[in-house]
């Protein structure tokens, strides 16, 4: 049984991540609000999270291009303003609160490379630094992550590509479906070629 004390608040619940988050909360019983600001928005979400009083703020709200990340290489402003200046106007409002936030990120902000070479085994762990810088997404999601290591309240999960077994039209094997076609970066290892699909 869910405990009555808790109350979640989900940024970004129209997203497809977002959706998902209030629907498996809801199913567990849970007390779930929809945000109905942006995250640019300081004012709105100082309001919301002081009527609203939830116990966890779960970020599931960002901008990440449609129809694909590429459409942030020209919105720069527009991505600056959600995916850095908005996560921590949410990160900060929830501090100032002693309020948990969770922060659905990406894992787009690593690539392999000579410490991390694909097969070896060795990962990134949570002290390296992003090492992947060739969309503008991935700065920004880079940028904020830097920032958020001063708020101890913030949990950072990383999604790299979701999928999903409806061909929901935000899953990677849709998305990826849709192109014309797919370039794949060959990678030499001392196990072997292997080809890889890029962030």
């Amino acid at each position: 049984m869910a405990d009555s004390k808790r109350v979640f608040l989900v940024f970004g619940p129209q997203g497809w991540i977002g959706e998902q988050i209030i629907q498996l909360l809801k199913a567990q019983g849970e007390t779930v609000h929809a945000s109905k600001n942006r995250l640019e928005d300081r004012n709105k979400i100082e309001q919301e999270l002081d009527e609203l009083k939830p116990t966890h703020v779960l970020n599931a709200a960002g901008k990440t291009g449609r129809p694909n990340v590429d459409w942030c290489e020209d919105h720069q402003q527009e991505v600056i303003r959600s995916n850095v200046v908005g996560v921590l106007n949410l990160a900060d409002l929830c501090y100032l609160r002693n309020i948990h936030m969770t922060n659905y990120a990406t894992g787009c902000i690593y690539a392999y490379d000579e410490a991390h070479a694909l097969g070896s085994g060795k990962g990134f762990t949570e002290e390296d630094p992003a090492n992947f810088d060739g969309s503008y997404y991935s700065k920004t999601k880079a940028m904020v992550e830097k920032l958020l290591r001063s708020y101890p309240n913030v949990l950072t999960l990383r999604l790299r590509m979701p999928i999903s077994d409806d061909l929901h039209s935000r899953s990677f094997i849709t998305k990826i479906s849709k192109y014309d076609r797919v370039l794949l970066k060959k990678q030499d290892t001392k196990s072997g070629s292997h080809l890889r699909l890029g962030c």
